[in-house]
């Protein structure tokens, strides 16, 4: 790394995460990114790659799964999560899955779709109130914010059951999202800045998901790996033309590797849907504050 001004100039920069009891910060950058640094800001620019070897996606998850060696798969029946299932129990004897969710909740409907498909154990954490108010304290006592509680709980809730049943390396599908162009807002950027805006979610990724995910599994005494932040998971995204990702904003190459490993249309054609309003943790949550008398979830999660 070379410092030229206000200028940090990137060959690669990939710190280690083994997502172990203790973790690191995992910062990732394609060749020849420039990054700006304004006050407290950092904005990460890309810079024309002539690098044009093309990565398999598809092989490059397989690879960080079997390197990891999970026995557990955390599902909400969305697409990330399906595909890292069915490769896992492909490569795996008697991985579980773990799924959480209100008794009504549509990711308990479609985790059920999922375990029935691939012929797997699904061990699914119905949220109430009680075990929901027991999260919300949980998560708080990490210094969490109103709203990493409010996306921890689903979490949480599944992290804490894997590790009843025994489970001790578990694999989320965070990340999808970032690489795949899977949220509405990509949808609103033009796709010449697709790039860039794909580096900036990545690289405050271990300041949000990760820390919140990270964290829970350090309380918990688990272990967590991410397969779509793979180095090489990564890579593969960053090989592919951006116009070839970003079809239809819909995470295109993902639900294409779902079909590709025999998952149903129901599985791979299911439109994404937030795991906080999916999994009906925001629903429990508003009515739980008006039930309560609160102003808003925020005032009822700063009460518990």
């Amino acid at each position: 790394m070379k410092n030229r001004n206000d200028t940090l100039l990137i060959n690669r920069i990939n710190s280690t995460s083994k997502n172990e009891k203790i973790f690191d910060f995992r910062f990732i950058f394609p060749g020849g990114a420039a990054i700006n640094l304004f006050g407290n800001a950092i904005n990460v620019k890309l810079r024309n790659n002539e690098k044009t070897e093309q990565y398999d996606i598809e092989q490059a998850l397989k690879d960080s799964i079997i390197k990891f060696k999970p026995d557990s798969v955390l599902v909400s029946g969305g697409i990330d999560s399906s595909v890292l299932a069915a490769i896992a129990v492909k490569k795996f004897k008697d991985i579980k899955l773990i799924s959480a969710g209100t008794e009504d909740s549509e990711d308990i409907d479609y985790a059920r779709i999922l375990s029935s498909e691939l012929n797997s154990s699904l061990y699914n954490v119905t949220i109430t109130e009680e075990n929901l108010i027991h999260a919300v304290k949980e998560l708080k006592v990490l210094g969490l914010d109103t709203y990493n509680v409010i996306m921890g709980i689903t979490e949480f809730l599944a992290v804490e059951k894997a590790k009843e049943i025994g489970m001790q390396r578990i694999i989320s599908g965070i990340g999808s999202d970032e690489l795949f162009f899977g949220f509405q807002r990509h949808r609103t950027i033009k796709k010449e800045e697709l790039g860039e805006f794909r580096e900036y979610r990545l690289f405050y990724m271990p300041a949000l998901d990760l820390w919140r995910l990270n964290s829970i599994a350090d309380t918990l005494n688990v272990s967590i790996a991410f397969p779509y932040l793979d180095d090489k998971v990564i890579e593969a995204a960053l090989s592919k033309d951006i116009k070839e990702l970003a079809e239809n904003y819909d995470k295109f190459p993902v639900r294409s590797i779902g079909k590709s490993l025999g998952l149903s249309g129901k599985l791979t054609e299911r439109r994404k849907k937030a795991m906080q309003y999916g999994s009906g943790t925001v629903k429990l949550l508003r009515d739980l504050s008006k039930k309560k008398k609160y102003e808003n979830v925020g005032e009822f999660i700063k009460e518990i």
